[in-house]
């Protein structure tokens, strides 16, 4: 199962989402796969809705929005962000379903940075998914997948909210 949400919240509150994105204080050194060598930026926001700190409430109404589209339940919200020369692994997730919003309006698609998801062997990609502001997709958790490179001719950060959920 894979699906695409392009325009997926009102403008207006997309808008405010990706203000609050470009405030956050990003940690370095997270590792999309156990003992892996490529790191990017990564900060933890919580297990559950309702206990996220207030500082990340700005990702609420995009949870609300999933819960009135889906009928999973949350696992853990975090968000991600890669520049110039940052290219996680290949994974696969935990949980049932895995989910990424792309917040920044301002995106270029010449500047790379969307999603691949890749057949079950890692051969070759089944699905690619372009980085365009206010998209959701969503996906079976365990299909291996990959943030892809950033143009060097970018000098914004590649942002995203990811959510880990499963089916209720």
């Amino acid at each position: 199962m894979v699906n695409v949400f392009d325009n997926f919240l009102e403008h207006h509150v997309a808008e405010l989402i990706d203000l609050q994105m470009r405030e956050v204080h990003w940690k370095y050194d997270y590792d999309s796969k156990p003992k892996g060598t490529q790191k990017h930026w990564h900060v933890f926001c919580g297990h559950k809705i309702d206990v996220v700190p207030d500082e990340y409430n700005f990702i609420v109404p995009i949870w609300e929005k999933i819960r009135a589209t889906c009928n999973v339940e949350l696992e853990r919200v975090y968000l991600n962000a890669h520049t110039f020369g940052i290219e996680p692994h290949v994974h696969r997730d935990d949980g049932d379903v895995t989910m990424i919003y792309y917040p920044r309006l301002d995106w270029k698609e010449e500047w790379g940075g969307g999603t691949a998801i890749y057949n079950n062997e890692v051969t070759e990609i089944d699905r690619h998914f372009v980085n365009k502001g206010n998209r959701l997709i969503m996906f079976d958790a365990n299909l291996p997948h990959q943030a892809q490179p950033i143009s060097r001719e970018c000098y914004q950060l590649r942002t995203c909210v990811v959510f880990k959920t499963n089916w209720m």
